[in-house]
């Protein structure tokens, strides 16, 4: 019978496998399909309960999604307009092109850490952080920080359920992606009320002031009209 977990502990003990999660997660700065965050999650499952390789992981995951992260940077600084001409070929790079300037203006440093959360976030912020020309000491303290959250965070999903089904990898895989998709929605949900809120304080003083524009109009015409006890001219 095919040895499946047997095949997975095989994985781990190979060095090729920090050299794939090292390339994952630096790829994922240029290729968002890559799926970084779900490599770190699998091998943190696999490499549990062993905290030696735990933090191996999170240096190895940190490690290529700053150097994916940088590459972006790099690029925005070197060539800003052929980079952003790039990204606004289609019409959801335009959108993330778009949200990532407006976030840089409002948010700064905090967009550098937390923009890999955000879908084909991460090469629009940090391409055009660089074409924008934030300079690196302003770039860098965000960046190791983010890379370090994100690198800790994925692989400890992983290591906590790896820790919990130790002898079945498999539903440990399954229980800890159940926690990454659970956080994605739940995140996607917080974005959408507080989009839905803003739009709501928006509106409402363009309600107000068509409220107060014809309330003046209808007391302007009420003056203009004669009052019915006054006298016509003969």
């Amino acid at each position: 019978m095919f040895d499946l977990v047997g095949l997975l502990h095989e994985l781990v003990s190979s060095p090729w496998l920090w050299l794939v999660v090292f390339a994952v997660a630096t790829l994922d700065a240029l290729l968002p399909f890559m799926p970084s965050e779900t490599t770190v999650v699998i091998v943190g499952v696999l490499i549990a309960p062993d905290p030696v390789r735990l933090a191996l992981l999170v240096i190895t995951a940190a490690a290529g999604a700053f150097a994916g992260d940088t590459i972006s940077y790099v690029l925005g600084r070197r060539s800003g307009p052929r980079v952003l001409a790039r990204i606004q070929r289609t019409e959801r790079g335009r959108r993330a092109q778009s949200w990532a300037q407006q976030q840089l203006g409002r948010r700064g440093r905090l967009l550098i850490v937390f923009a890999r959360y955000v879908p084909a976030g991460r090469f629009a912020t940090m391409a055009t952080a660089g074409a924008l020309g934030f300079a690196p000491r302003w770039y860098l303290p965000p960046e190791l920080l983010g890379v370090a959250l994100w690198g800790t965070q994925a692989a400890l999903i992983g290591f906590l359920g790896g820790s919990a089904f130790q002898d079945q990898p498999l539903l440990g895989m399954a229980a800890s992606y159940s926690v990454v998709v659970g956080a994605v929605l739940v995140a996607g949900l917080v974005r959408a009320l507080l989009t839905r809120s803003r739009h709501r304080r928006r509106a409402r003083p363009a309600v107000a002031g068509r409220a107060r524009r014809g309330a003046d109009q209808l007391s302007r015409r009420s003056c203009d009209q004669p009052t019915s006890g006054a006298r016509r001219p003969g």
